[in-house]
């Protein structure tokens, strides 16, 4: 009887101290994917870091999942690179936005495109689908980038990361067929982690 009052309560401590543990390791680069009921296998629009991305390509979903980084902004001399990089269905997918005209030092430079909007078929600006081995530049009919929402996270009065929210569609030519990337929509952290100014 002894030995199970002291049991127990050992028995308890472990178990308290192993959930407190869970909870130390959460992140925030972390994907939290919730699914949007309206269109099916895209994640909710959301402007809260959920490091998400989704948009179906010809109505497959295009999505970005919790095994891979879902975003590297790269910076080349004038030009920003949004990479984003997901599945649809078992093909690893990335699609590569290209604007000229804007190079950010750091992630935190990007508050600067918060509520502006790209017209991807204007002069210095480039879209690129990469589906497995395969990178296409895409002949686009028409398409739009909506940076709709830039903000700064601070953990502990400390800037964290940048989260960027927005839109993105586009009609364009794949194997000489026009197809749509429709419904395109990112809740991305950007940080140390997924900047690169080369």
């Amino acid at each position: 009887m002894k030995s199970l009052k002291i049991l127990l309560p050992a028995i308890l401590l472990l178990i308290i101290s192993s959930s407190c543990d869970k909870l130390d390791d959460f992140n925030l680069s972390g994907t939290i994917f919730i699914e949007d009921p309206y269109y099916p296998g895209l994640p909710i629009y959301s402007e809260w870091g959920y490091n998400t991305f989704g948009a179906y390509i010809d109505r497959k979903p295009f999505v970005s999942t919790s095994d891979d980084l879902p975003v590297k902004v790269i910076v080349n001399s004038d030009t920003l690179n949004i990479i984003l990089r997901g599945h649809m269905g078992s093909e690893n997918v990335d699609l590569k936005f290209s604007i000229k005209g804007f190079s950010p030092q750091t992630y935190y430079d990007l508050t600067e495109l918060d509520n502006t909007s790209f017209n991807l078929k204007e002069a210095g600006r480039a879209v690129t689908l990469k589906t497995g081995n395969v990178t296409t530049a895409l002949n686009l009919i028409e398409g739009e980038l909506i940076i709709k929402k830039v903000q700064r996270l601070y953990v502990d009065e400390e800037l964290s990361r940048t989260i960027m929210s927005g839109y993105f569609n586009l009609k364009t030519f794949l194997n000489d067929e026009p197809i749509a990337i429709s419904q395109g929509r990112y809740d991305l952290g950007i940080g140390y982690e997924n900047f690169y100014n080369l």
